[in-house]
């Protein structure tokens, strides 16, 4: 097919777009709509109803012309939906179970009995191995509305909200006793702080065996060691023998790599920390909530190419708070804190490119938020995405998506978002449609690859669609299996 003058220029308008926009950063791509999450979150070159001011508002184009294919017979349309998805990342689950088994009070303050020194150990290693990833997050999306398509007009209502919660983890204030403000390396390898009598008896099977204790001590007061004293290192060795042969627990095979990680901290905390009951670990919620009322319209500048854009109204909510793990009042502090917060409005612009090759095949190009519309504390950047469908059969489709901006998520700002996606929907009989695909995370790969399916019933005035997804990865919770990302999606649809 001879490409046309209007599609020339689209061209043109696209890859100066492109240039400029490659490398920008921006939120996270919402999945919206069962149809679109069924397919592997592919629809900027296939949503056909009233979603396109989300997906592409170039669709409303061609809504109610009658060279418009599929898109022409749509004389208007409306819906109703809701999505809610969960993200584990970073193996949060794994690192969270290992601190779940462990007892807290051991660290409230005061001695420590000799059979709590094993838990005292694994749980301080545990909290530096769980601070040591600052990714480690679990992350709450949803998404609602209603829309309303009238030929080539549209106006809707969305909302988009992000939430994630991290650890912010204090290894400063840890020492085994309650010393006031500060401990000591002194408080710290006394002996008696954990449990053990004097002389401290190290002949009870059970404890460490005498290649542990070797190597323990070279790395306490051996070259390159933390600069401890002899008898620092053996009352500290002593009273971790021990404690591990009261417990009746044999030591893991990792055990020396755990205790030497315990006394790093403690060489680096001795002087500047104080007991666990002034510890600070915070868990830390970054969350966003936009709403958005888009005003639509699309024109075609040929038969085959078309253009629309949303001038929108937006206000958004955002919440950075930091609530102490470890308060007796966690509950209320966290009720206390979800009341604060920065809210803000604006205008935004998006933009979005619809180019037919016939009825079988469209490419699309769409832009949100190209005005990088700020709300005070932050901003939302520019996102780009392209798609295209075919049609091989009339009764199948097949699509893909691609993010071309790498999107900021609620995780951190260096944690980005890009998906790349696709699936293939059949429509039987014009009453049930049967949908699936997969979608992929392409800046990270904490998750892997995403699995999704739906199903669509058209019931005569109503349309029903579910859609869901599920990674094809698990982090174990609580000593269960769970995907590391699950979406779900609902939507009721009136479609002329």
């Amino acid at each position: 097919m001879k490409m046309r003058t209007g599609f020339r220029y689209g061209v043109i308008l696209i890859l100066g777009c492109l240039s400029f926009l490659s490398h920008a950063e921006a939120g996270e791509w919402a999945i919206v709509g069962p149809r679109a999450l069924g397919m592997g979150g592919a629809n900027v070159a296939v949503a056909n109803d009233a979603t396109a001011s989300y997906w592409n508002p170039g669709a409303f184009g061609f809504f109610s012309d009658p060279s418009g294919g599929d898109y022409g017979k749509r004389d208007w349309s409306t819906q109703l939906g809701v999505g809610v998805g969960a993200q584990i990342h970073e193996n949060l689950g794994e690192e969270l179970n290992k601190i779940a088994e462990f007892d807290f009070s051991v660290l409230s303050g005061g001695q420590i009995s000799a059979a709590e020194v094993s838990n005292f150990i694994q749980l301080v290693d545990s909290l530096k191995s769980f601070d040591a990833n600052k990714n480690r997050a679990a992350t709450i999306l949803v998404n609602g509305g209603s829309r309303v398509q009238i030929g080539h007009f549209g106006i809707g209502g969305y909302l988009f909200g992000a939430v994630s919660a991290k650890g912010d983890i204090d290894l400063v204030n840890i020492s085994p006793v309650s010393t006031g403000a500060t401990f000591t390396i002194d408080d710290f390898t006394n002996p008696a702080n954990f449990g053990c009598p004097s002389p401290c008896n190290t002949d009870t099977p059970g404890g460490l065996d005498s290649a542990q204790r070797a190597e323990l001590n070279s790395s306490l007061v051996g070259p390159g060691g933390l600069g401890w004293t002899q008898t620092q290192a053996d009352n500290f060795i002593n009273a971790v023998d021990n404690g591990f042969a009261q417990s009746g627990v044999p030591p893991p095979a990792d055990i020396v790599t755990s205790i030497k990680s315990v006394t790093s901290l403690a060489n680096t905390a001795a002087g500047a920390g104080g007991s666990f009951s002034n510890n600070q670990s915070k868990l830390l919620f970054k969350g966003i909530a936009i709403g958005e009322i888009p005003l639509t319209y699309g024109r075609a500048i040929t038969e085959d190419f078309a253009i629309g854009g949303n001038i929108k109204y937006m206000k958004a909510r955002v919440y950075d708070i930091s609530v102490p793990i470890f308060d007796t009042e966690f509950g209320d502090a966290l009720d206390s804190a979800t009341d604060t917060y920065v809210e803000k409005q604006n205008f935004g612009i998006d933009l979005g490119l619809l180019y037919r090759f016939g009825d079988d095949l469209r490419m699309g190009l769409v832009g949100r938020n190209l005005n990088s519309p700020k709300f005070d504390v932050f901003k939302e950047k520019p996102q780009v995405r392209a798609g295209f469908a075919y049609k091989p059969l009339s009764f199948v489709t097949l699509a893909a998506d691609i993010d071309l901006t790498k999107n900021e998520t609620t995780v951190g700002s260096d944690f980005g978002s890009r998906n790349l996606g696709g699936g293939v929907e059949l429509n039987l009989l014009r009453i049930i449609q049967l949908r699936g695909g997969a979608y992929k995370n392409l800046a990270e790969d904490d998750i892997g690859l995403v699995y999704t399916a739906g199903i669509g019933l058209n019931l005569w005035l109503i349309n029903l669609d579910i859609g869901a997804s599920m990674a094809s990865e698990s982090s174990k919770v609580d000593d269960k299996d769970i995907p590391k990302e699950a979406r779900a999606e609902f939507a009721l649809s009136m479609l002329f």
